[in-house]
C-alpha cells in the first residue's frame, strides 16, 4: 500500500472513532451496526489496519449521522488534532466548538499542503523536559536556554515567529476569530496532531499580548505529552497564582522566553527602576505588556511592591509597530499558491476549506503580496 494511501486510511479511522464516541456507542455497538462479526473488526478500522468498503462506509454515514465527506475529506482533523484553546470566560462554549472545526479545517490543509510539498516532519524536536512536578523557576531556566539556542537576543520577540516555525517546525497562524461575537474573545491556542503541532494566534490582539500567547501556546506545543493541557482555559489577565499548574508553568515559561534576565540586564537601567515611562519603554522594546513587565520584574525582586502596582494601573503603553499581523502566515499561503499554480489543489477546493469564497482568496493572496494563481 502506498504512503499517502495508508496515512488517508488511518485518517479515515480516526474519523470513524471519533464518530462513534460523539454517538456515544461502543465498538461492539458499531459492530453490529455494519454487520460485522466482532469488535475486532472494528478496532482494526479506527487503527487503519483495515480499509472501508464501500458499502461500508455508505452505512457508516447512515448509522452516525454523518455526510460521507466527514469521512473522506483530505483536509479534515477530526479524531486526530486535540485542542487548548485561552477564551474568554463568556465566549460561548457552542461558538468556539463551531470555531474549533473551522479551525481544524485551516489546519487539515496545511498538512495536505505540507505533505504535497513534499516537506518532511522535523525528526529532532525541540524537548523541554518539564513536567507538571517542575518548578516555575525550572520552566523559566528552560524559556532562557531556548533564547540561547535559537540566538533570539536581547528582543527575543523580534525574532519568535521566524524561529519557532523555522527552528522548531512548528507553524503559527494568524487568524481571525469569525465566529465570535467579541473580536479578542479567543486569544490562541495550541493543537496537537500526531506529526503536527500548530500554533493559532488572534492576529487581531495588541501586540504584547499577542506574543506572549504565541510564548505561552509554544510551551503547550512542545510539553502536549508530558502534560496536556485543558481544552479550554480563561484568557483574562490575572495575577499569577490564579490558575491551574499547568497554566502557571506556561505563564512562567513565555515570561522568561520574552523577557530572559540577560535581556532585562541590558534594556534596563537600574538608576530608573522605579521610573514608570523607562519602564514602558522597555517593555515596548520587548514587546510585551506593562503587566506582563511588571510581574516579571517583581518575582525577580528588582521592583517592590509599589512599582509593580503603579505598572499594573497602566494602561497604555508605547508600541514599536503596532500593525495587525496578515492572516495565517507567508509560508502557509506561499504552499496555498504553490499547490493551485501546479494543479494539485483547485482553488475552489482551497476556498471552500478556509471558508472563503473566490475573491477573498484572492485577495488572501494581494494581501500576500501574491497575484492570484488562477482567474476569477
Amino acid at each position: 500500500m502506498a504512503s499517502s494511501e495508508k496515512i488517508l486510511q488511518k485518517s479515515i479511522g480516526c474519523r470513524v472513532k471519533s464518530a462513534r464516541d460523539a454517538k456515544g456507542w461502543t465498538q461492539d455497538d458499531l459492530a453490529r451496526g455494519l454487520g460485522l462479526k466482532d469488535r475486532q473488526s472494528v478496532s482494526d478500522i479506527e487503527n487503519g489496519k483495515r480499509a472501508l468498503k464501500p458499502e461500508e462506509l455508505v452505512a457508516l454515514s447512515d448509522i452516525l449521522d454523518r455526510e460521507v465527506e466527514f469521512f473522506i475529506d483530505p483536509f479534515s482533523v477530526a479524531g486526530e488534532a486535540a485542542f487548548s484553546w485561552r477564551a474568554a470566560t463568556e465566549a460561548p462554549e457552542e461558538s468556539l466548538k463551531e470555531f474549533e472545526l473551522r479551525a481544524g479545517q485551516w489546519i487539515g490543509l496545511l498538512r495536505w499542503l505540507r505533505r504535497q510539498s513534499g516537506g518532511k516532519i522535523n525528526p529532532f524536536k525541540y524537548s523541554l523536559r518539564l513536567n507538571v512536578k517542575s518548578t516555575f523557576e525550572e520552566a523559566i531556566a528552560s524559556a532562557e536556554r531556548m533564547v540561547e539556542a535559537l540566538d533570539l537576543g536581547k528582543q527575543p520577540a523580534e525574532r519568535l515567529v521566524e524561529c519557532v516555525e523555522n527552528s522548531l517546525d512548528i507553524p503559527i497562524l494568524f487568524i481571525d476569530p469569525v465566529d465570535i461575537p467579541q473580536d479578542c474573545a479567543i486569544s490562541g491556542a495550541a493543537c496537537n496532531l500526531p506529526d503536527l503541532g500548530v500554533i493559532l494566534v488572534n492576529r487581531k490582539e495588541p501586540e504584547g499580548r499577542r506574543f506572549f500567547d504565541i510564548a505561552h501556546e509554544l510551551f503547550h506545543a512542545l510539553t502536549w505529552d508530558a502534560m496536556k493541557p485543558k481544552h479550554r482555559e480563561p484568557n483574562e489577565p490575572e495575577a499569577p497564582g490564579r490558575r491551574d499548574r499547568v497554566e502557571q508553568l506556561a505563564d512562567n515559561f513565555a515570561a522568561g522566553l520574552l523577557m530572559p534576565e540577560a535581556a532585562l540586564d541590558q534594556l534596563i537601567d537600574s538608576r530608573y527602576i522605579r521610573d514608570i515611562q523607562h519602564l514602558a519603554d522597555v517593555a515596548a522594546q520587548l514587546k510585551v505588556s506593562l503587566a506582563s513587565l511588571a510581574w516579571r520584574l517583581f518575582n525577580l525582586k528588582r521592583i517592590d511592591k509599589a512599582t509593580c502596582e503603579a505598572l499594573l494601573k497602566q494602561k497604555h503603553q508605547p508600541l514599536s509597530h503596532p500593525s495587525i499581523p496578515k492572516r495565517y502566515s507567508r509560508s502557509f499561503v506561499s504552499l496555498l499558491y504553490e499547490a493551485i499554480d501546479k494543479g494539485r489543489l483547485s482553488a475552489r477546493k482551497a476556498a471552500k476549506a478556509l471558508g472563503m469564497s473566490l475573491p477573498m482568496l484572492s485577495d488572501l493572496f494581494i494581501e500576500h503580496s501574491m497575484e492570484a494563481p488562477f482567474e476569477l
